[in-house]
């Protein structure tokens, strides 16, 4: 990677630990099966991202294939609770919705072991057809949890505009959106890194630094989520549109 490109993500991957941290000890006073899965997710993709870091950081090339090989074992139990978690919370009812978990689950089984089995222990290799599963693995989740939390804030932002849902349940809603929808974009950025890579065998810094960005911002989008500080909780409510009271 370009220089100090990686600590955006090794700061995202932190900040991921302290989330997951927080919504298991939220999970276990609420017993709820959606807290325990966000906190599960939360805390393997930051472990994994922390893994992925550190031969970047003390530069020892030995470790390199091994740790990342590692992270990616580490972060695909991110993706299947990632897609559980949407299918709790937004798609129950839908028998579609469980075989997307399973589907998951046999993309990341399927693109991980079946690239190691093949010598590409770091994965990077896009022209190898295991690569394609994975990528769609941990892709595919995050833009079903886009799409479907967008739907809910545009649901509940006609609700909140009668005075129907408050102003921080619509915001935290296009927030989680806004948050997947920069993975997918990430994951699209991370196509070019490692197109990049496959024919230069080196990391674009453009990328890299794009990626550590884009991680960053979407840190700084959960931490709105989960700890929005008070100021905040006062813009979004001072922005929101009046109900039907405040109207009269």
């Amino acid at each position: 990677m370009g220089d100090h490109a990686y600590i955006g993500e090794l700061v995202a991957g932190i900040f991921y630990l302290i989330v997951g941290a927080r919504l298991a000890r939220l999970g276990a006073r609420t017993g709820e099966t959606p807290e325990r899965l966000l906190a599960a997710m939360f805390f393997v993709s930051g472990l994994s991202y922390v893994v992925y870091e550190i031969p970047l950081m003390i530069d020892v090339e030995a470790l390199w294939t091994p740790l990342n090989f590692a992270g990616r074992v580490i972060y695909a139990p991110a993706s299947v609770l990632l897609a559980a978690f949407t299918w709790q919370v937004f798609r129950q009812e839908s028998p579609w919705g469980v075989w997307f978990v399973y589907g998951t689950a046999a993309l990341m089984i399927g693109g991980v072991g079946g690239s190691a089995l093949g010598g590409d222990w770091e994965g990077y290799t896009i022209s190898n057809r295991w690569f394609w599963l994975e990528w769609s693995g941990y892709t595919a989740p995050f833009a079903w949890a886009g799409a479907e939390a967008f739907t809910q804030y545009r649901r509940a932002q006609r609700r909140q505009r009668v005075g129907l849902s408050e102003p921080m349940v619509c915001n935290r809603l296009m927030l989680w959106s806004l948050f997947a929808i920069v993975q997918v974009v990430i994951s699209l950025a991370i196509l070019q890194q490692y197109a990049s890579y496959e024919q230069e065998n080196l990391f674009s810094a453009t990328w890299d630094t794009l990626i550590g960005a884009l991680e960053i911002f979407s840190a700084a989008t959960i931490w709105l989520v989960f700890f929005p500080p008070v100021w905040y909780r006062r813009w979004v409510g001072r922005n929101a549109p009046p109900g039907p009271a405040a109207e009269g």
